[in-house]
């Protein structure tokens, strides 16, 4: 397996694991299903469908990854959006729920969510351009 994979493949199972505590701690108390859902999703499953990708395509396509830096940019970013909006989210619905002003947190939530979504769209590049432009059979 190669690098890139079994970095996303590893974080996901962290990321997993903090969904599970998080979901244990709904049962306990409100305020963490926002957390647990992200980390879920995002953490857990698109990180290894992430990591998957990165290895199975270029196998099956019997090409090499376009862009292994991509890939690591693409790690950075999805964590850094998926931690900071997972935290940022949270603060906002706070200050709401309390008739205090939000915009900062607000401002947070769409930075981290957009770096979150660009990401995303590197993945989809990085994996568009891995599969390339061979003819394809009728």
């Amino acid at each position: 397996m190669n690098k890139l994979s079994r970095l996303f493949i590893k974080t996901s199972l962290v990321y997993l694991a903090l969904g599970a505590i998080l979901g244990v701690l709904i049962t306990i108390g409100p305020g963490y299903s926002f957390m647990h859902s992200h980390f879920a999703l995002i953490g857990w499953v698109s990180f290894m469908l992430f990591g998957l990708a990165y290895e199975i395509i270029p196998r099956y396509t019997s090409r090499a990854l376009y862009s292994k830096k991509l890939g690591i940019i693409q790690f950075w970013l999805a964590n850094i959006g998926l931690i900071g909006l997972s935290l940022s989210y949270p603060f906002m619905r706070m200050y709401d729920m309390k008739g205090k002003d939000y915009s900062d947190a607000l401002t947070a939530v769409m930075i981290f969510g957009l770096i979150e979504a660009i990401s995303c769209f590197i993945f989809i590049y990085n994996i568009w351009k891995s599969m390339g432009n061979r003819g394809s059979s009728k």
